[in-house]
């Protein structure tokens, strides 16, 4: 049968590098390799395929063409121009499954990151406008209103590459909460000049939030390969098992025959 096959391939591929003209009833399916029957329906592919290497079922062409997912014929290369309307309909529904979780994905993304940066904006306003107002009156909003742009558009960059999407607010929110709590150090209880102390609670804040983050992602991965590593001397051991009962059933086999050896040459020998 398969000799039947390759004969019909080897044929098919000649008669299409000569043009030699071949019946339907002759041909073969390029696809399945079965004979074109009349209850079939039989497809012509229009593309640079000659002879018996253009024609198959029409539900072979569907099957295969939809699996493939393009319109491109494998053996010359070029476009098929008269597939099913099936076909097309199967393409474009997959296309449009696959890049519909994509786009929205991406709209959501691009939807949080505008709402994280106003807000980071407005949360390090108002608190460098509380912390500066006390000693510096109306003049904090100086230093408040551009920190507060460049410290919010920081925090929302480093959020949401440092993390995942679902843990950038968390990420920021940690970095606020640091930032706060420098600043009050720096200004309020180490008398520190207000842009300076504004610049050292940005990066203790920023650094500090980025160590702890890096330090806990270590930790996951070290949990992750302990665990890993316990569990597999108990694999190594009940694997062992098997290969240690097959090595200790065959011993009174080997004590049985080197007793019987014995025995057989002490015969000789007494006989001797």
């Amino acid at each position: 049968m398969q000799l039947k096959r390759l004969a019909q391939c080897y044929g098919s591929v000649e008669n299409a590098n000569f043009g030699g003209d071949i019946t339907q009833e002759e041909a073969v399916c390029r696809i399945c390799f079965i004979e074109l029957g009349e209850g079939s329906e039989t497809l012509k592919m229009e593309c640079s395929c000659k002879g018996e290497l253009a024609l198959a079922h029409q539900a072979c062409a569907v099957k295969w063409f939809s699996i493939k997912g393009n319109k491109i014929c494998d053996v010359c290369n070029q476009e098929v121009r008269n597939l099913p309307v099936t076909l097309l309909r199967i393409q474009s529904t997959i296309r449009r499954g696959n890049g519909a979780p994509a786009e929205s994905v991406r709209y959501r993304v691009w939807q949080d990151v505008p709402v994280l940066v106003i807000v980071s904006m407005l949360a390090y306003f108002c608190f460098l406008e509380q912390l500066l107002v006390t000693r510096m009156g109306s003049g904090a909003i100086a230093i408040s209103l551009p920190f507060s742009c460049i410290l919010g558009l920081l925090a929302s960059m480093t959020a949401t590459t440092m993390v995942q999407r679902r843990y950038a607010w968390v990420y920021a929110v940690s970095q606020f909460a640091l930032v706060v709590l420098f600043a009050h150090v720096f200004y309020s209880l180490l008398r520190v000049q207000a842009v300076l102390a504004v610049l050292l609670a940005t990066f203790a804040g920023f650094g500090g939030v980025m160590c702890g983050t890096s330090f806990l992602l270590e930790l996951l991965k070290w949990r992750s390969r302990w665990n890993y590593w316990s569990n597999e001397p108990h694999d190594s051991q009940e694997g062992a098992q098997p290969n240690q009962s097959s090595e200790v059933t065959p011993t009174p086999q080997v004590e049985s025959q080197t007793r019987r050896a014995e025995a057989g040459t002490s015969g000789v020998v007494n006989g001797s």
